[in-house]
């Protein structure tokens, strides 16, 4: 009668898979049982039958062991290998998302110091025009003219009334046309509708400026007055929206006009790459 086998509870029993190295030990040792059974049994014929293959079994045998040892060393380096490969594409990966996670930080670092570069010039215009001004970001263009318009995100809320005079840092962008509860959109001085009045700076000479849908031209020059290809224009004041000395932009060309002159100015703001504003009260102008 075979003795009862216990398990322990809550364990499961596993039984081991017999590795290359046990199966061949195992074949060994069952040839030496049956030699040494031989032995026992038959001693001379078995030494006499032996003899000549002692040599070639105790070869085979130790190279059996040594062909299981080196095919497990090459699986072990393997296994090895591989989780070197998958460690090392883990850490490829990681340094990856870190070095795109320091480039994105790092661009929005640098859009920062820009802004406030940009944001420091408005202040310092500001400061030295000495006027009530509120400052704005530009937001969109006008669908209905997308390079002559632009939409800033102040309205009647703070203060912002049609008419205003709008300027950039670097001189005049155009005047407020229409007023919402916390929107605006300004003309800029470049469409064919604008109209204001601006002199050379050099030689004081003055005349209306007026928008040409790409530009601005300076018109109604007297003949024989001073005016050159570089000269600056600004504005003029004199009942215009905008307070004087507010510059406009540089004279390109000057050519005659019938009886008079006229000279094509490129803006100093560019609509296209204008992000903050400010809009002047409306007391300011005319001086």
């Amino acid at each position: 009668m075979k003795p009862p086998k216990f398990y322990l509870p809550g364990r499961r029993q596993t039984r081991k898979r017999a590795s290359p190295r046990m199966a061949w030990e195992g074949a060994g040792l069952l040839l030496l049982g049956l030699l040494a059974a031989g032995m026992a049994a038959f001693p001379s014929g078995t030494m006499v039958v032996m003899r000549p293959v002692r040599g070639v079994a105790a070869m085979v045998w130790s190279t059996g062991l040594s062909g299981v040892g080196a095919v497990r060393s090459v699986a072990r380096n393997g296994l090895q290998s591989f989780r070197s490969t998958s460690s090392l594409a883990r850490r490829n990966a990681d340094l990856e998302r870190l070095l795109a996670a320091s480039a994105k930080d790092g661009a929005m670092r640098e859009e920062d110091k820009r802004e406030l570069v940009r944001l420091r010039r408005l202040l310092d215009f500001r400061d030295a025009m000495g006027e009530r001004t509120v400052a704005a970001h530009v937001i969109g263009s006008d669908p209905g003219a997308v390079f002559s318009s632009l939409i800033i995100d102040r309205g009647g809320g703070d203060g912002i009334v049609e008419g205003a005079p709008v300027t950039a840092a670097a001189g005049a962008v155009g005047r407020v046309t229409s007023v919402g509860p916390d929107n605006a959109t300004v003309l800029w001085i470049g469409d064919p509708r604008s109209r204001i009045a601006a002199y050379v700076q050099r030689s004081r000479v003055v005349g209306v400026l007026a928008g040409t849908g790409d530009g601005c031209e300076l018109r109604y020059i007297p003949p024989g007055e001073d005016v050159q290809v570089g000269d600056r224009v600004l504005t003029a004041g004199r009942g215009s929206i905008f307070p004087k000395g507010i510059l406009v932009g540089t004279v390109k060309e000057v050519r005659k006009d019938g009886l008079s002159l006229s000279a094509a100015v490129v803006p100093v703001v560019n609509m296209k790459r204008l992000e903050e504003v400010l809009v002047l009260s409306r007391g300011s102008a005319g001086r």
